[in-house]
């Protein structure tokens, strides 16, 4: 038991880490907001509906590494415990979770973002599921 644990743990912090790193390297392309953007939600709202649509792409495209990496590595580091595909659908669910806390967080992201990184997180995880069997 405490083997899949850790292997949930380890999964999400690496696909966090990967989501953190290609978001520091899009904040080269899209300058983060200021504290008077940050404080009003209105202008918060403007700010993320008016974002370069290739800045959302990069981190769509972050999203699909970190998935992949989450589904990889708790199959990896379960293989002794647990062969089926529960564990990685618990990484992609708590993904998931965490997107649509992203798009409540930071609203006014586009639809088709979140309607695409909602639909990568779990299929991601089993890909990379597969690939670590």
């Amino acid at each position: 038991m405490g083997r899949k644990i850790l292997a949930v743990v380890v999964a999400l912090i690496v696909s966090t880490a990967i989501m953190i790193i290609v978001e520091m390297l899009n904040s080269l392309q899209l300058k983060p907001p200021g504290n008077d953007v940050l404080n009003d939600p209105a202008k918060l709202r403007e700010y993320m509906a008016n974002g370069p649509a290739m800045a959302y792409v990069v981190v769509l495209i972050g999203y699909v590494l970190a998935s992949f990496a989450g589904g990889f590595i708790v199959t990896k580091m379960s293989r002794q415990v647990s062969s089926g595909t529960t564990l990685p659908l618990v990484v992609g669910g708590i993904l998931t979770v965490a997107g649509i806390l992203n798009y409540v967080m930071l609203p006014g992201q586009p639809v088709w973002f979140l309607v695409l990184s909602l639909l990568t997180f779990i299929p991601l995880t089993l890909i990379g599921h597969r690939f670590a069997r």
